[in-house]
């Protein structure tokens, strides 16, 4: 089941498992990151949400003189420089706009380009509600709502439940325990469709409350005492200060840090800006691992991405799979 040579980084190669030859094990823990989106649509690459999105012209220098299309960069980076001017006593209210106004931009892009679901093909709904039916737990970083979408349109055909059963869609700490042979789903950094209150309560919108998930901007007013659920700053200390202040989030990351299962990782790099994934993952006896790469790159890429996961999961039995092989990474599915 393992890749053994990929658990010693002088061996490393760029040969990738096809997915049939590990679907027999037992893979109860599933954690999906962008790349899993990115298959389904190309407007959630970051170089897409970089040009869609509406910067002053302060943001848009900043990601100009980094270079990057990548807005958790940007926000670490200003995330530093707010460090250095509080060290230095200096006035610092200009780099936090600018910090809240690239945050907002964010949600605000991955909110504008989102698919719209009439645009998305009722047989991948069922092939990703059905893959995702397959595990007991399923962890996503993701924002978007193909996830929710997907397991609501097969609501009849799949047993998926994300927890916002209390009164009003909310989550309850006390009633989380879910029923035996249904899917967990967790979505650790929030998404575009979950909310949180000045009361610490979290919960979702749903077609009922809204309509179109994709049209929250009027739900949001300054009067309003509900703000949009999403992690999206830019160190992984950051994210784990908004993980704490809320519930829902808290809860998830907890479930996922506890998680003692074989684990498959769909579309996730476990970049810097995510070693609090990493660290729970960390967490627990040695297990199995099997990690998706993305096969059309160049071959000392692959051999640089295993290596370098290989080092972080290094507690664990970890193999490298080709994405394209896997129900959730197929090619079939993008739209």
């Amino acid at each position: 089941m393992t890749d053994a040579s990929a658990n010693d980084a002088t061996t490393v190669d760029s040969v990738l498992l096809d997915w049939d030859t590990l679907a027999e094990a037992s893979w109860p823990t599933l954690l999906l990151g962008n790349g899993y989106s990115i298959n389904l649509w190309s407007g959630f690459r970051y170089d897409a949400l970089r040009d869609e999105a509406a910067l002053a012209r302060e943001a848009d220098d900043l990601f100009n003189d980094l270079d990057t299309t990548n807005f958790e960069e940007v926000l670490e980076a200003i995330h530093h420089a707010q460090l250095v001017m509080d060290a230095l006593g200096t006035d610092n209210d200009g780099v936090d706009e600018l910090y809240e106004e690239v945050r907002d931009a964010l949600f605000t892009t991955i909110r504008d380009i989102h698919l719209d679901w009439n645009d998305f093909p009722i047989d991948t709904h069922r092939r990703i509600a059905e893959a995702i039916d397959d595990f007991e737990s399923v962890f996503t970083t993701n924002y978007d709502l193909t996830l929710y979408w997907s397991f609501i349109q097969e609501l009849q055909g799949v047993r998926i439940a994300d927890l916002f059963w209390g009164d009003g869609n909310r989550f309850d700490p006390s009633r989380t325990q879910v029923w035996q042979g249904w899917t967990a789903l967790y979505y650790l950094h929030g998404a575009i469709h979950l909310w949180q209150d000045d009361g610490g309560d979290n919960g979702k919108w749903t077609h009922s409350d809204q309509g179109n998930l994709l049209d929250l901007a009027g739900q949001y007013t300054p009067s309003s005492s509900r703000r949009p659920l999403f992690v999206s700053e830019g160190t992984w200390e950051a994210k784990m200060q908004s993980i704490r202040r809320a519930p829902y989030l808290l809860h998830c990351y907890d479930m996922l840090r506890d998680d003692e299962e074989n684990t498959v990782i769909v579309g996730h790099s476990l970049s810097d800006w995510d070693t609090h994934i990493v660290e729970a993952l960390l967490r627990g006896p040695s297990r199995q691992v099997a990690v998706s790469v993305y096969p059309h790159q160049r071959s000392e890429d692959i051999v640089d991405f295993k290596a370098g996961v290989t080092k972080v999961l290094r507690r664990h039995n970890v193999c490298f799979f080709n994405s394209d092989t896997h129900p959730l990474g197929n090619p079939a599915l993008r739209t």
